[in-house]
């Protein structure tokens, strides 16, 4: 706690840092929180403190980051945070409510803290789906929502945050495809969509993501063709690409080649026909989720092969009992 120079006699509290205290008891009646108005710093973070958080938070005026992460916070996040300082002089510019309990929606308000850079709601039960609104935040550079119970569609207005970053809304229940605006997010590092219910093909878009250096989508139910995803090779700065566990058809796209940071690719073996031809008519372990680097630095070497009847992919990779080559003594 500290006061607003060493010399004030009007004792005006300007930050709380409390984190990893061993704090307990309830903060749903902590309504003084409101009269608060000169508080520019609010950390509670890596405590055990329970109850829902105080509507009267929103009358704060100039706080700039509250930290309540790691908490055992229940209830819904009140939509009077989106009036945090609406009568004051500061931007709120970090907000974080990451592992807790929470629940309800998220409330649309939150579009009105118009500074925001980060933006953390990880690891609660949020549900519904993801505002549209969100979009409004011009300034975000980081959106956390993962491991909630969001659902629905993702907004194509998402396209809209020019400046974000660290997107990562994985292990949801996001049963859309894939919005072809994600492509505008020209400063993206860091997609993780991975364990949702997303389906339809890789937009083209995407490959307009120069910065973009993780793109995880695994374990969803993408069924397009992968071969059409043909802008693949335009992400040069792409450093793992984990498409495992989808539903996809097609090979890996002739563009592979060209990802020279490419250190981790996660395939479905639909998709390593670079592989089949390589090692033409043998039989290839099933080795499941593993990085096969090997297919985009040996493509071209790899593609060259003549293979005539080339083994399907069922053969080349599984068992000979699975392939029907043999019977077992059990079969007999």
């Amino acid at each position: 706690m500290y006061l607003d120079g060493a010399t004030c006699t009007a004792g005006r509290i300007t930050a709380l840092t409390l984190h990893d205290n061993n704090m307990t008891g309830s903060l749903s009646n902590w309504s003084q929180v409101g009269e608060l108005r000169n508080l520019t710093w609010l950390d509670l973070s890596y405590n055990r403190i329970s109850g829902s958080i105080p509507p009267e938070l929103g009358l704060v005026n100039n706080v700039e980051n509250i930290n309540l992460a790691h908490n055992q916070l229940s209830g819904h996040a009140p939509s009077e945070l989106g009036a945090l300082n609406g009568n004051g002089h500061a931007e709120l510019t970090e907000l974080s409510l990451a592992h807790n309990s929470i629940s309800g929606q998220l409330p649309t308000e939150l579009a009105q803290l118009s500074a925001l850079r980060m933006l953390d709601l990880s690891h609660n039960h949020f549900g519904g789906s993801l505002p549209s609104q969100l979009a409004g935040l011009a300034q975000l550079q980081v959106l956390y929502v993962h491991d909630n119970s969001i659902g629905g569609a993702l907004p194509e207005e998402l396209g809209r945050l020019h400046r974000l970053r660290y997107l990562n809304a994985s292990a949801n229940a996001i049963s859309s495809t894939l919005p072809p605006s994600l492509g505008n997010l020209s400063s993206l590092v860091e997609m993780h969509l991975f364990a949702n219910n997303l389906t339809g093909s890789l937009p083209r878009q995407l490959g307009k993501l120069g910065q973009l250096r993780q793109l995880r989508l695994q374990n969803n139910q993408l069924d397009g063709n992968l071969t059409e995803f043909t802008t693949l090779g335009q992400l040069r700065s792409l450093v793992t690409l984990d498409l495992y566990a989808n539903a996809m058809h097609g090979d890996v796209p002739a563009s592979i080649q060209n990802l020279t940071s490419l250190e981790y690719l996660y395939l479905q073996n639909d998709h390593l026909k670079p592989l089949r031809l390589r090692y033409c008519r043998q039989r290839i372990p099933n080795v499941g989720k593993y990085s096969h680097r090997v297919v985009r630095e040996q493509y071209v070497e790899m593609m060259s092969h003549v293979c005539e009847d080339i083994y399907s992919t069922e053969f080349t990779f599984n068992s000979l009992q699975d392939s029907g080559m043999y019977l077992t003594d059990a079969d007999d």
